[in-house]
């Protein structure tokens, strides 16, 4: 017990234990990394295997998927069994449904061949197959009704009979065009046999010898299509505990170790398989890792055999290599603990004499801070309310508290605020605001003590006050009017500092300067004229120096509101749609409200908010196209403002905004009517009558309006539209059907042969029936 006391109390004594337990560590380390190493090998060995595995399985899968793809493609092509697709005759549509019994008869993957006859409304379908054809059909016109984008070309899992059991068929749809119903709704639907891929994926597991592991996959909303016979865990739901564990991953094939209950499982999985199928492999871990944990066990009896050993040996001749420094230390004053202070025993002396140089220091800086801080409440306390100080008290705190505070002498006061606080303050803190004026206070005072006395404090209102006098006065060894001249020149002080706070912080700040008055009791009452008038900066603009002289026409102008003339300008140039006229009586606006009062000005900003919101929402309420402006927003927005230029690009930028909408919002209906007349002439383009006045008529409209819109918009007439939509079905009937020239010509709505060839030879270089033998060459290459 005594030797364990000694070690935790001596941490040199530590430090030699721990470099003679280096090799204890490093031999500990080494054994950890072997297993770690054995066991991340196996893993990665097992990861392997099941990549394959599941690649495999993903590979049969879509070969199976192309299979199924091309006999689709196959059968909905040929041209025996157009009586079934489209055929308008019930008994001849009967006669060829013996090939669709063949066709599937001689496949080991269908199920059943169903072809829905758009022209008859009717389902014709193999008869080899063990489902009621009233379930069948019933089952897929349902799921053709319910998807509007009903899927094309894919293997789509259906349960027939509805009763929740598992899959009974894979549903593989072929139709005309990008989506069902958009050239005609003819339909070729193969079934095809889920138990193909079921013995597949055993066959594989198989193979792997994997027979007791689980194998499944699941479809995009986590529906289980298809599951081997391995042993699921007990109270284990797929789709609820497994399946939200599978993330989309860059990787094919990614895995994740899973708990349940008390045992782990390997769950691997393929997630970007076919039709955003995903094939999940479950397996136990204990399995997995088996043999690992064997070796695993054995390495941790030789390791702490080891170990042990070492630490007796290290702790012997720790104790030997440690005895004189043991000796020195008893030497050394300790804690009441019994303790030595300090990191370890040779840096003890060195740790005592440093805390109690610190805690001196402390000592210090809190006597200071307290100080600093009466000062700054008697500073506040001078400011607020002068008048009730007297001369004896004033003098008393002046010297208590070695306020820098000229007396008797001319005093002037300077407010600062720095500007875009709030902007500031959302984005740094107020932590920052105070930072800021603490800075700006230091640097001031420095500069104006120069000349004079100096004191400032924040009065945390949003703002900075100096209270600046002149020496000589105070020390009786100038005039007072040489004082107050002093003073009168205070501008320029404060410009010279904010050039340097602007230089160091990036920032600016406005200065309102107060009269020159002699008695400190008035330094209440020219702080709240001072902070009146620092109202002004709205008009004269951020980082201005604002002296009293220079604000007196301003508070005696008694105008209280915008002239009605430059307010009918601006309501009918927005009304209008003319932006010059309305910028212009924005610039108006602005150059009138600044001889304004700070009261007034502030009025007929508020009125102008309103009578811009009133005439947006009037526009809006009679007009086709409203423009979309949040009103509220843009008063917030002027408010927020610090001066009326910042205002008057706010407005201007609303008025712009609004012109700029109302123009895009006319640009939106010639490009609505240009692809209008686009989609009449796409379904109208075999009527022989199809003209611009035809169009014209059914959008109830002028022809020469119309095609003045089209020909802007497009590039072309309508008559070259209508001939070119008419010759490119041309060109594909003489493709695809077995018709004359002359009929095709008459289909797509040409009534003259000649102006036809013409046409066609214009466009494509060559004559209908020239065409027509190249692209038959062209095929049977």
């Amino acid at each position: 017990m005594n030797v364990l006391q000694t070690i935790r109390s001596r941490k040199y004594l530590q430090r030699i234990l721990l470099s003679f337990m280096l090799v204890v560590a490093t031999l500990a380390v080494a054994s950890l990394f072997l297993n770690a190493s054995a066991r991340s090998r196996v893993l990665s060995l097992q990861n392997e295997a099941d990549r394959k595995l599941l690649t495999q399985i993903n590979y049969n899968v879509e070969n199976m998927n192309g299979i199924v793809r091309d006999l689709a493609v196959s059968l909905y092509n040929d041209e025996e069994l157009l009586a079934l697709k489209s055929g308008a005759d019930y008994r001849q549509s009967i006669l060829k449904i013996e090939r669709l019994n063949h066709t599937v008869a001689s496949s080991p993957y269908l199920h059943a061949a169903v072809f829905y006859n758009g022209a008859q409304q009717r389902f014709f379908s193999s008869l080899n197959h063990d489902i009621n054809n009233s379930t069948l059909y019933g089952a897929l016109e349902s799921y053709m009704a319910s998807r509007s984008d009903l899927p094309k070309l894919q293997l789509i899992p259906l349960d027939l009979d509805g009763k929740n059991d598992g899959i009974d068929v894979f549903a593989f749809f072929l139709y005309d065009g990008e989506a069902l119903g958009s050239i005609n709704d003819n339909v070729l639907i193969l079934t095809v046999k889920p138990d193909w891929m079921l013995d597949n994926v055993k066959a594989l597991n198989l193979v792997a010898e994997r027979q007791n592991d689980v194998l499944f996959i699941t479809d995009s909303e986590g529906e289980v299509l298809i599951s081997t016979d391995g042993l699921l865990p007990a109270g284990l739901n797929i789709r609820q505990d497994l399946l939200p564990r599978l993330t989309p991953s860059e990787k094919p094939v990614d895995s994740f170790i899973y708990n349940h209950e008390d045992r782990k499982y390997k769950v691997t999985y393929l997630s970007k398989a076919l039709n955003n199928w995903q094939i999940v492999s479950l397996q136990d871990y204990d399995v997995v890792l088996g043999s690992v944990r064997q070796m695993k066990w054995t390495e941790v009896a030789v390791t702490l055999s080891v170990v042990l050993l070492a630490v007796m040996l290290s702790v012997f001749f720790s104790l030997r290599l440690y005895k004189p420094v043991g000796q020195l230390l008893t030497l050394v004053p300790q804690n009441e603990r019994g303790a030595p202070q300090g990191q370890d025993e040779l840096s003890l002396i060195a740790a005592n004499v440093t805390e109690m140089i610190g805690k001196l220091k402390g000592l210090e800086q809190e006597r200071a801070s307290q100080s600093n801080i009466a000062k700054v409440y008697q500073l506040r306390s001078l400011v607020g309310a002068s008048g009730s100080v007297d001369e004896s008290a004033f003098l008393q705190i002046r010297e208590q508290y070695g306020l820098d505070i000229a007396y008797p002498a001319p005093l002037r006061l300077a407010l600062v605020q720095i500007d875009d606080l709030q902007g500031l303050a959302a984005g740094q803190g107020a932590a920052m605001e105070s930072l800021l004026y603490f800075a700006i206070a230091n640097i001031g005072q420095e500069l104006l003590r120069q000349d004079g006395s100096c004191e400032a404090v924040d009065m945390k209102s949003g703002h900075l006050v100096f209270i600046v006098g002149s020496r000589e006065s105070a020390a009786g060894g100038g005039s007072e009017s040489g004082g107050a001249g002093a003073l009168e020149q205070l501008g320029e002080k404060f410009r010279e500092l904010q050039q340097t706070v602007q230089t160091y912080y990036r920032i600016t700040f406005t200065v309102t300067l107060s009269d020159v008055f002699t008695d400190y009791r008035s330094i209440t009452r020219y702080y709240n004229l001072a902070v009146r008038h620092s109202h002004y900066r709205m008009i004269y603009g951020k980082g201005a120096v604002l002296e009293p002289e220079n604000l007196l026409e301003n508070e005696q102008n008694e105008t209280l509101r915008i002239p009605q003339e430059l307010e009918r300008q601006l309501m009918e140039g927005l009304k209008g749609g003319d932006l010059q006229e309305t910028e212009q009586a924005i610039r108006s606006w602005r150059e009138l409200l600044g001889s304004f009062s700070y009261e007034n000005m502030f009025s007929a900003v508020l009125h102008l908010a309103v009578t811009l919101s009133n005439t947006l929402g009037e526009m809006n309420s009679h007009n086709v196209n409203p423009v979309s402006v949040n009103l509220q927003a843009i008063n917030r927005r002027i408010l927020e403002k610090e001066t009326l230029d910042e205002i008057e690009a706010v407005l201007l930028e609303v008025v712009r905004e609004v012109a700029e909408q109302r123009r895009s919002g006319r640009e939106d209906k010639s490009r609505l009517l240009a692809e209008t007349v686009k989609e009449i002439i796409d379904r109208h383009y075999a009527d022989p009558d199809l003209n611009v006045q035809r169009i014209a008529d059914m959008l109830k409209m002028s022809s020469v309006y119309l095609g003045q819109v089209f020909k802007a918009q497009e590039g072309i007439t309508v008559v070259d539209q209508i001939n070119a939509a008419r010759l490119a079905y041309a060109r594909d009937y003489l493709e695809q059907k077995d018709l004359t020239v002359t009929e095709i010509m008459e289909k797509v709505g040409f009534g003259n042969e000649s102006y036809f060839y013409r046409l066609f030879k214009r466009r494509y270089g060559t004559t209908p029936k020239e065409y027509r033998l190249k692209s038959a060459i062209d095929r049977s290459k």
